[in-house]
């Protein structure tokens, strides 16, 4: 999975703020690759974490990035859950 996709919302100086118009720019960018059967937000935050050369937990980007995974997380088991195309796996929960 190529997650270049957010190339154009790393870009931008504000990215690893809370702004609205920056999580906006985000949602876009994950809308494109959510639904792909080989996303994984890790990997997308691990991606991140690469082209913005953070390697470690205090880096001041880590954080953000931590938070978007979490995002991304949120999302992809949203879709799972409710069957919007997307297989949830989890023999332990009846939908």
């Amino acid at each position: 999975m190529k997650y270049e996709i957010f190339d154009t919302f790393l870009r931008v100086e504000t990215w690893h703020t809370s702004h609205p118009l920056d999580d906006k720019r985000f949602f876009r960018c994950l809308h494109e690759v959510v639904e792909n059967p080989a996303f994984s937000a890790e990997a997308m935050g691990d991606y991140m974490r690469d082209v913005k050369s953070v390697n470690s937990h205090e880096h001041h980007y880590a954080s953000r990035i931590r938070d978007l995974v979490s995002k991304a997380s949120a999302v992809r088991e949203y879709l799972q859950v409710t069957e919007r195309g997307l297989p949830y796996d989890d023999p332990n929960v009846r939908v």
